[in-house]
């Protein structure tokens, strides 16, 4: 039997699929993943292949800018290493996405 967590979200999430670099805290070697959706407030990022844990904090960097978001979420296909992650943006003043975006309360339902 499925399971679904409803719930608002700090602002709207907007589609946008571009090449991002990750760090875990307190490590020097980088992944590259890409965004799968973002917000002021955080991201999903897809094609993760390296191993994370909710909580852990990480840097993501966008062009040229960084900013530090913490681990909310990991989820993955069965039989697949690529991972799904959601994270929460510890810096959301940064604008990491180069603009800001809309405020508006987002609903939600999600699978869990």
């Amino acid at each position: 039997m499925s399971r679904f967590r409803i719930g608002k979200r700090q602002s709207q999430r907007t589609k946008s699929v571009v090449p991002v670099r990750v760090w875990i805290a307190g490590s020097k070697d980088s992944h590259l993943a890409h965004t799968l959706d973002v917000s002021n407030h955080g991201v999903k990022l897809g094609g993760w292949q390296g191993e994370m844990k909710v909580g852990d904090e990480i840097v993501i960097q966008y062009h040229q800018t960084h900013a530090q978001f913490r681990v909310a979420w990991i989820t993955g296909r069965e039989g697949s290493s690529e991972k799904q992650i959601g994270a929460e943006c510890l810096e959301p003043k940064k604008q990491l996405w180069g603009a800001p975006f809309p405020q508006g309360v987002d609903e939600y339902e999600e699978k869990v």
